[in-house]
C-alpha cells in the first residue's frame, strides 16, 4: 500500500531538515515555546494576575524563578501566560492574512486580465510601504484595541499571500481538463 502523497511530502520535508542544525534547533525552540504557553495552567507556579504587595519587587529565586514585579505578582507565570496570548495572535493574524489574501490571489489569478492587474497594482501599493511602519500607522489610525491591531497586521501580510496564490491560480488556469 503506498503512502499518502502528503505524507511522504511531510517525510521528506521533515529528513531535510533534520539535517540542518539551525532547522533542528529553531523547531526545539518553537515546540518549546508552544509547549510552555499551552500548558501554562498548569506550568505557571503562581496566579499571574493576584496581587501580593508583601512579596512586590522580589529578586529571582526558588520561590519566584524571574522575581516579582511592582505589585508582588510573580513575572515568571506572568510570561507563560503572556506567551499563551502572543501565539493566539500570532495564529490569528496569519488566518486571517491567510485567508483574505487567499480569496484575492484566487479571484486575481482566476479572472485575469483588467482585474488581476488592479487588484495586483492595490497589493503592490501596499508592500511599497515597510510591513511594520504601516502596519503601526494603521493600528494607530484605527484606535487603540487589540481587534484593530490583528487586523492591521493582517492587512500588511495580505499581499504576500494574494502573491502566492495568485501565481498556483495562473499556472492551475493553464493546465489542461477534461470538460
Amino acid at each position: 500500500m503506498a503512502a499518502h502523497p502528503f505524507l511522504r511530502e511531510l517525510q521528506l520535508t521533515l529528513k531535510i531538515l533534520s539535517r540542518n542544525p539551525s532547522a533542528v534547533m529553531g523547531g526545539v525552540v518553537i515546540a518549546a515555546m508552544v509547549l510552555l504557553a499551552v500548558g501554562a495552567p498548569l506550568l505557571a507556579p503562581h496566579d499571574p494576575v493576584k496581587l501580593s504587595l508583601g512579596e512586590r519587587l522580589m529578586a529571582p529565586g526558588a520561590a519566584h524563578l524571574f522575581g516579582t514585579d511592582e505589585l508582588g505578582r510573580d513575572i515568571f507565570s506572568r510570561v507563560l501566560f503572556g506567551a499563551r496570548i502572543s501565539l493566539s495572535i500570532g495564529l490569528l493574524v496569519i488566518t486571517v492574512a491567510g485567508v483574505t489574501g487567499a480569496l484575492i490571489g484566487a479571484t486575481s489569478g482566476y479572472f485575469g486580465g483588467k482585474i488581476d492587474n488592479v487588484i495586483m497594482r492595490l497589493m503592490d501599493v501596499i508592500l511599497s510601504f515597510p510591513s511594520l511602519i504601516l502596519a503601526l500607522a494603521l493600528a494607530a489610525a484605527m484606535g487603540p484595541s487589540l481587534v484593530n491591531a490583528i487586523l492591521a497586521t493582517a492587512f500588511v501580510m495580505i499581499p504576500k499571500f494574494a502573491r502566492l496564490v495568485r501565481g498556483e491560480a495562473l499556472v492551475v488556469r493553464e493546465l489542461p481538463f477534461v470538460a
